[in-house]
C-alpha cells in the first residue's frame, strides 16, 4: 500500500488498527493482490466511463468469458489474510464498487487457502463464501456482501491467501462490468509497514505507488517477479504485452504532483526484456487542462536478455516544466507481442546521478552555433579515454541520426553533425561517454 504523506500514513493505520481491513485495488494508488488469473477480458488501468457516481477517474474493466459458467478472478495476497472469524459472522463485511448493465446481477467472493485450493478439487481449500446483488442498471452503486456458505469448514480463518472474484456465477453471459474500490480483510502481517517509502520511487509495484498507469494498448499486470536472482529482488513487477495491432504501443499514465525536477535529472526504469536489444522510449507531458502535450522524449535500450537491467532517461533543463504526465512505450515503431517485465520507476536529479564532467575537461562540451543552418559542431576534451556516442532524436523520442560511437582517446576531438534533409525544428542530443549522459536541445532554422 501507498504512502505518500502523514496523513496516508495515518488512514492506512487506522484501516488496520480499528477495523483490520484494507483497500485491495483501487487501480490508483492502492493494490494489495496480484491478479494471477483471469478467465475473462480483464483491464485494471482503465478510464472510468461513469464519474457520476464514482468520482476515481480509473476503475476495472472486465467483460466475462461467455464460455465460462464459474467465470473467476484470481486474486492473490502477499501473505495471509487476518482471521476471518468475524467475516464468517457478519461483523465486518466487504465492499466493492461496481457498474453493472443489469439490475439483480449475483457477484461472489470466495476467500481460499492458495496451497489446497485447485481449479478441479472444489470444495477443498474453499474457506468461505459472500454474496452481494446489483439493484441499478449502467450506474455505479457500492455493494457489501454477505457471509453465505463454508465450502470446506476444515480450512483455518487464518491461513487464507487468496480472493476469487466472480460476477454472475453459474452463467453464461459476456456482460460487460467495471468494478473500483475493492475493500476486504486486512493483511496478518502488512510488508509495507518496514518499507522504505521515497517521492522519488514512481511505481515499484508495492508500496511505492506514486505514479497512476491509466491506459494502455496492452495487457498491463502486477505480477510476481520471474528474475529474483540478484539484479532485481523485489516481490513483485509489473507485466507489459504488447498488442501487436500498435506500431505505437502505449502505457500512459500521470503523476499526482508533478516531479521535482532540477537542472539535471534523469528517469530510470527496471526491465527484464527476453528479446533484447529493445528499444525503450519515455515521453514527459503537461497537461494544462486542454489535453496533454509532449515537451520531450528521451530512448534508451535493453542489451541483455532475460536478464534485469538498469534504463536511464535523461533529460536537459526541466526546472520550469510542469511535467505532470507520462507515456511508456516497448518497441515504438514495430508490430509485436512480445512481454516485458519492469519495475521501479524513478527519478534523480542533481547530486544523485553520476555526471558526465569526470571524463570531461572542466565539464567542456560547446555545441555551435545553436541555433544553426544545418551544420552543428561538438567539441570536447577527454580527460581520459571512453567510449564515445553522439545520438540526435527528434521531440517524440525518435532516433533520426547517430553521429558517432566508439573508443575516442584522451585529448580534443570534434564532431560535425550535419541535418542534411530534416525539416527546421527542434532536436534533442544525446552525448554519451562510458554511459555517462549529456543531453540538450539543438534548434535548426535555415
Amino acid at each position: 500500500m501507498k504512502k505518500i504523506s502523514l496523513l496516508t500514513m495515518m488512514l492506512v493505520c487506522l484501516a488496520f488498527i480499528g477495523f483490520s481491513q484494507a483497500t485491495w485495488d483501487n487501480f490508483e494508488d492502492s493494490r494489495v493482490g496480484d491478479y494471477n488469473f483471469v478467465s475473462g477480458t480483464f483491464i485494471p488501468y482503465n478510464a472510468n466511463p461513469d464519474k457520476t457516481g464514482n468520482t476515481s477517474p480509473i476503475a476495472a474493466s472486465y467483460k466475462r468469458n461467455p464460455a465460462e459458467a464459474f467465470d473467476v478472478l484470481v486474486i492473490d495476497a502477499p501473505g495471509n489474510m487476518e482471521d476471518l472469524t468475524d467475516y464468517v459472522s457478519g461483523t465486518k463485511q466487504m465492499t466493492i464498487d461496481v457498474w453493472s448493465p443489469n439490475v439483480g446481477t449475483v457477484v461472489q467472493i470466495s476467500l481460499e487457502d492458495s496451497a489446497l485450493a485447485k481449479p478441479a478439487n472444489f470444495p477443498t481449500g474453499r474457506h468461505s463464501a459472500y454474496l452481494a446483488t446489483t439493484t441499478v442498471a449502467n450506474a455505479w452503486e457500492t455493494l457489501t456482501f454477505t457471509f453465505d456458505n463454508q465450502p470446506d469448514a476444515s480450512v483455518s480463518s487464518t491461513g487464507v491467501g487468496r480472493m476469487v472474484l466472480l460476477f454472475a456465477p453459474n452463467t453464461n453471459t459476456d456482460d460487460q462490468y467495471y468494478f473500483d474500490n475493492l475493500v476486504g480483510p486486512g493483511l496478518a502481517t502488512d510488508p509495507c509497514e518496514t518499507a522504505t517509502i521515497a517521492d522519488s520511487i514512481l511505481n515499484d509495484f508495492e508500496c511505492n505507488q506514486n505514479s497512476n498507469m491509466s491506459f494502455s494498448h496492452g495487457i498491463l499486470r502486477r505480477v510476481i517477479n520471474p528474475d529474483q536472482s540478484g539484479g532485481n529482488t523485489s516481490g513483485v513487477v509489473g507485466r507489459y504485452t504488447r498488442n501487436a495491432g500498435e506500431e505505437f504501443d502505449v502505457i500512459t499514465g500521470s503523476f499526482p504532483t508533478p516531479p521535482m525536477l532540477g537542472d539535471t535529472n534523469a528517469f530510470r526504469l527496471m526491465v527484464w526484456d527476453p528479446g533484447a536489444p529493445t528499444v525503450v522510449r519515455l515521453s514527459l507531458q503537461t497537461d494544462n487542462g486542454s489535453g496533454p502535450v509532449d515537451v520531450v522524449a528521451v530512448s534508451d535500450s535493453t542489451s541483455g536478455s532475460s536478464q534485469w537491467e538498469e534504463l536511464e532517461f535523461r533529460f536537459g533543463n526541466l526546472a520550469s516544466a510542469n511535467i505532470n504526465a507520462f507515456v511508456l512505450l516497448f518497441d515504438p515503431g514495430d508490430f509485436t507481442s512480445d512481454t516485458y517485465y519492469f519495475d521501479n520507476f524513478s527519478y534523480v536529479t542533481d547530486a544523485d546521478l553520476v555526471s558526465i564532467d569526470n571524463y570531461l575537461s572542466e565539464g567542456a562540451l560547446n555545441v555551435f552555433p545553436n541555433p544553426s543552418q544545418g551544420k552543428t559542431q561538438f567539441s570536447y576534451e577527454l580527460t581520459n579515454s571512453g567510449n564515445v556516442s553522439l545520438t540526435i532524436y527528434d521531440l517524440a523520442g525518435r532516433q533520426v541520426d547517430a553521429i558517432t560511437e566508439g573508443m575516442q582517446s584522451m585529448g580534443n576531438h570534434q564532431i560535425t553533425w550535419e541535418a542534411r534533409d530534416l525539416p527546421d525544428g527542434m532536436y534533442v542530443y544525446q552525448f554519451k561517454v562510458n554511459n555517462e549522459v549529456s543531453s540538450g536541445k539543438i534548434i535548426i532554422s535555415r
